[in-house]
């Protein structure tokens, strides 16, 4: 018989601050606030202005991102796993609490494991 069509679940979903990586030396790294999502093995990153949804939505698939180990409170950095010149290979955002970066680092490193035990599309 026909198999329904997995259902994509939202894992996680909020607002993080991502990391600006030339920012000036008074600037705040972390001002620009995104929202973001974790469905099945991919984060999708939105970027604001002014409480407003803006550009195109970002997407990170966990099969080509690794999430670091939390060094900082509140800090969750994904590295990709085969970096890419002239590209950005390192993203870093910042929960306002440390109960939420905890959430989306299981999150994320949920999003990881499922990737991986994905097969491959060639």
């Amino acid at each position: 018989g026909l198999r329904p069509a997995p259902v994509v679940m939202t894992q996680h979903s909020g607002c993080l601050r991502r990391k600006k990586e030339n920012h000036g030396r008074f600037e705040d790294p972390y001002k620009q606030v995104c929202v973001c999502r974790v469905q099945d093995h991919v984060l999708k990153v939105r970027s604001t202005k002014n409480g407003e949804l803006v550009g195109q939505e970002e997407i990170f698939d966990m099969g080509q991102w690794r999430i670091l180990p939390q060094v900082k409170d509140q800090r969750l950095t994904l590295n990709r796993a085969a970096p890419l010149p002239d590209q950005v290979n390192v993203v870093t955002f910042k929960a306002d609490t440390k109960g939420e970066s905890d959430a989306w680092h299981a999150a994320l490193q949920k999003a990881e494991a499922l990737a991986k035990s994905k097969p491959t599309q060639a």
